[in-house]
């Protein structure tokens, strides 16, 4: 068996250099460079060759990511912190039935595959139970693109950081993907018990697919200290969709112009009004509008009263400990709301002879708290309500 075995190895690729033992055959990784052995004893060529192959078709980033068919893991930590093991010591864990017919992840200690690929190419002194990943099954299967397609990793890394903003919108549990390479580990770092929060999951699937750049905005958001650059990074999702919305609003009006029963295109008072119309929107087509306006198409929308309060009572308790609601109908004035946030956004920004830079912003950090809070929860409504109102169209 011993020849036989050694010259099928080598069809799979000519630089694995088998070492044929009496129990087992051990062979380098061809790109990563270190051993495994394969058991060979009361086993036939055939079967230790599949598993050979297996081993060989395995997607490894170092120190970041693992996947093979319908399999991806990201090693992954809390966003603020640097420390490989935050998520264990925290207990954050989230456990999951892996269904066939839609795309489930669970968050958990890293397998026995991908923790191999780590200890072969990484020198540290990190034990298997240490390091947690999010696992996400059958993104193959539901999304039909092969794991060794080009695109696959970008759409795999897109799924990956829907699921933290689900995660952080449900649990205010804030993720990220961890290369390890760039990670710590601190023995004396005092840890917070967040099992409990995993009760707000109810599910663990993903049934719904994110815009992904408004998901990028959001996710490198959650990535930053609290300050009022992470403010500003809040406030790029909505500003990520500003001239979409302006223009489709324009759109939308224009068509009710012309399809209104006075309208003649033949007529030139008709078009002179349109015209009228379009330059008065571009006079105010300013990022204060634009603000109220992608806050009326994707953080109200259509919604009754109640609902839309009840749905915002969070909102409306930070609006009102930063004293700038007293009662909950004043949610109804959008122009309002828009206003609040977009002159925090202007203080954040300042930094010209009047508005100096500054490496510590003046406001009070309690203040600055509130309002992070208050453009992150406004942030995830506008990234929700943007996914269901194009789903719809």
């Amino acid at each position: 068996m011993s020849d036989e075995l050694k010259n099928e190895i080598l069809k799979l690729h000519t630089d694995l250099s088998p070492e044929i033992g009496e129990d087992c055959v051990i062979i380098t990784h061809p790109k990563f460079h270190f051993d495994k052995s394969f058991p060979t004893k009361n086993r036939n060529t055939g079967d230790v060759i599949d598993e050979v192959e297996r081993f060989l078709d395995l997607r490894y980033i170092e120190g970041y990511c693992f996947y093979y068919e319908n399999h991806i893991e990201f090693l992954t930590t809390l966003s603020n912190s640097d420390f490989v093991d935050s998520l264990e010591r925290c207990k954050f864990i989230i456990e999951s039935d892996i269904e066939d017919d839609i795309i489930t992840y669970e968050i958990g200690m890293i397998s026995d595959q991908f923790f191999e690929f780590i200890d072969g190419t990484l020198n540290f002194g990190y034990l298997k139970t240490e390091l947690i990943t999010l696992k996400i099954y059958n993104l193959n299967k539901i999304l039909q693109i092969k794991f060794d397609d080009q695109h696959y990793f970008e759409k795999a890394t897109e799924v990956a950081k829907s699921i933290i903003f689900e995660i952080a919108y449900k649990t205010n549990i804030f993720l990220k993907l961890l290369d390890i390479s760039d990670a710590k580990k601190d023995e004396d770092i005092s840890s917070k018990d967040l099992s409990e929060y995993v009760k707000s999951l109810d599910k663990k699937n993903i049934p719904l697919r994110y815009d992904s750049d408004l998901i990028q905005y959001y996710y490198r958001a959650i990535q930053m200290v609290p300050s009022e650059f992470q403010y500003l990074a809040f406030y790029q999702v909505l500003e990520c969709i500003f001239d979409e919305v302006f223009l489709s609003e324009t759109i939308q009006d224009s068509r009710r112009i012309m399809e209104s029963n006075w309208f003649n295109t033949n007529d030139d008072k008709s078009i002179e009004e349109l015209i009228n119309i379009f330059e008065r929107y571009h006079k105010v087509k300013n990022d204060r509008e634009k603000t109220k306006i992608v806050l009326e198409k994707y953080f109200k929308g259509r919604i009754r009263k109640e609902s839309y309060y009840l749905s915002n009572k969070d909102i409306i308790l930070i609006l009102k400990e930063l004293g700038k609601l007293q009662k909950e109908h004043e949610l109804e004035d959008l122009q309002k709301l828009s206003t609040i946030i977009y002159d925090y956004r202007c203080k954040c920004t300042h930094s010209n002879r009047t508005f100096p830079f500054r490496t510590e912003f003046q406001n009070s950090s309690e203040e600055l708290e509130k309002y992070l809070n208050l453009i992150r929860k406004i942030a995830e409504k506008i990234i929700i309500n943007y996914h269901r109102q194009n789903k719809e169209n």
